[in-house]
């Protein structure tokens, strides 16, 4: 009898280890989890987020109608976010998952201090993702991302400009020539791996395409790429305040791939298991016009690194994640 009961436990055994293993290995679906699968960018000047900034500008080419400031202050706005809608993991043995994710923002710059030009440009833009957990450090992402740059209304109004919509690629009655309009829907792909948990590298590609009949379209020069790294240093790496640094490179064909260059060092407040971080930072930026239509060209060819109109700022600022 004994081999017997032995033998019935061995089994019972048996049957609940293979239970717990396959309840491990069932697939899960998760809606709208507080994570997301392809991390932020903190430096990157065009992810959608909550950001509020005074840039201290050093170099301008935005014509302010300033004659006698050595620095311009202004005043960036965003609002904005990213959430992923739903994520797939066929089995929680392996860490491989899918998800969809959607972003959407909006980002404005304001001359609030000078109060010459209230509203310099706005711009709109959004993507849809499906992102995947190739192994825990290495993740991908494929796309569709859309963005609609316009020069300011009061703007327009100080160079007697208005009232509009101009026709297309109309120069403003003073200062340098800006399109009215200024927009790009892509396809994208995306890639980001941890080398250690305080270190992680990215990089994006991304393809303009023909898609809809628009006032400007940039589809001559369709490519665009962005690079970036990002370090964050702390005792305890999953604590829930730590300090950071970031770098983002940005360039486009249409500017001979200039690399607009953004770099960002502060402290990150987080929740952990969850994407929602509060950054408060100082910011260095230099390249083209952070605001995409004040890059206008109507050139056959790329413009020369020597012909881009170039700014530069230090800024100080929160940066917030939902």
């Amino acid at each position: 009898m004994s081999r017997v009961r032995r033998g019935c436990v061995f089994i019972s055994m048996l049957i609940l280890a293979g239970s717990l293993i396959s309840l491990s290995a069932a697939p899960v679906w998760t809606m709208v989890p507080d994570d997301l699968l392809f991390p932020d960018s903190p430096a990157d000047p065009d992810y959608p987020r909550f950001v509020l900034s005074f840039p201290a500008y050093l170099t301008q080419s935005i014509d302010t109608l300033e004659t006698d400031a050595n620095l311009s202050f202004r005043e960036i706005l965003k609002v904005g976010g990213v959430q992923s809608v739903f994520r797939f993991t066929p089995s929680q043995v392996h860490p491989f998952a899918v998800e969809l994710s959607i972003g959407a923002g909006i980002t404005t710059m304001f001359d609030t201090f000078e109060d010459n030009l209230d509203n310099f440009g706005w711009e709109g833009t959004g993507f849809v993702t499906f992102d995947f957990r190739i192994t825990d450090p290495l993740r991908l992402r494929f796309g569709y991302h859309h963005i609609s740059s316009h020069v300011g209304d009061e703007y327009l109004a100080r160079y007697q400009a208005i009232p509009v919509p101009l026709s297309g690629g109309s120069a403003l009655t003073t200062g340098l020539t800006y399109g009215m309009d200024y927009v790009r829907d892509s396809l994208f792909t995306g890639l980001s791996y941890s080398l250690t948990p305080q270190v992680r590298l990215y990089g994006e590609a991304g393809y303009s395409m023909d898609m809809l009949r628009y006032l400007l379209r940039y589809n001559d020069f369709p490519w665009q790429a962005d690079i970036g790294v990002e370090i964050r240093w702390n005792a305890k790496v999953d604590s829930g305040s730590l300090w950071y640094s970031a770098l983002h490179v940005s360039g486009y064909q249409e500017t001979s791939w200039l690399p607009s260059t953004s770099v960002q060092i502060g402290r990150m407040i987080r929740e952990e298991g969850s994407n929602r971080r509060l950054n408060l930072a100082l910011e260095f930026f230099w390249g083209r016009p952070q605001i995409a239509v004040f890059n206008y060209t109507d050139a056959a060819d790329p413009v020369a690194w020597d012909d881009v109109q170039k700014e530069s700022h230090v800024a100080v600022g929160f940066w917030y994640d939902l």
